[in-house]
């Protein structure tokens, strides 16, 4: 299943993806956010905008520049919302273009990545640490719900406020693939 799921998200590129036929399944049909580039920036200290990026799907990334680190990871960031629901025991998976194009070759940062509740206790379904370098990849969190959320009231999250740095985020898919999937034959950095 692993093997299924790098292959599509490598093959389709955005574009084709509108253009199927609802006949043709596909996994973005599992999409439970709207893919492209919704990201919500917030936080102080910290500046967005969209630029190009011919390098991933879409062309497009948002770069954020955060002028100093945070007390906490999560006090800057940028938020991508789900526009269906989840039902508790739904696995998710969270696929993600991030790069750090100010660091080094060879070098990275640690940047944590989430799906869960937008609202408190802000319970986690999919979390991950993932280690950014200079040029653009694909990063992956999976989970399983361990309790339902309604159409907007779960989220993708990237937690940028973790030190003084510029990350670049490209297109994002929250996709639910139902109950009993094991995310452990899901993708992984």
């Amino acid at each position: 299943m692993k093997a299924i799921f790098a292959l599509l998200l490598a093959a389709a590129p955005i574009g084709l993806i509108a253009a199927q036929a609802p006949q043709q399944p596909s996994i973005f049909d599992k999409a439970i956010n709207n893919p492209g580039l919704g990201w919500e920036v917030y936080g102080p200290n910290q500046k967005a905008k969209e630029v190009p990026a011919a390098e991933v799907p879409g062309g497009n990334a948002v770069r954020v520049q955060v002028a100093k680190a945070g007390a906490n990871p999560w006090d800057a960031g940028a938020n991508y919302p789900a526009v269906k629901p989840v039902a508790a025991g739904d696995t998710l998976l969270v696929m993600v273009f991030l790069r750090a194009p100010d660091v080094p070759a060879g070098s990275t940062v640690p940047i944590p990545i989430s799906a869960g509740a937008t609202e408190p206790p802000y319970t986690a379904v999919a979390t991950e640490t993932v280690q950014v370098g200079p040029t653009w990849k694909r990063y992956y969190a999976s989970g399983v719900a361990k309790e339902a959320h309604a159409a907007g009231k779960a989220r993708m999250s990237v937690q940028l406020a973790g030190a003084k740095q510029v990350i670049e985020m490209g297109p994002a898919f929250l996709l639910n693939l139902g109950q009993g999937v094991d995310p452990a034959t899901l993708p992984k950095n």
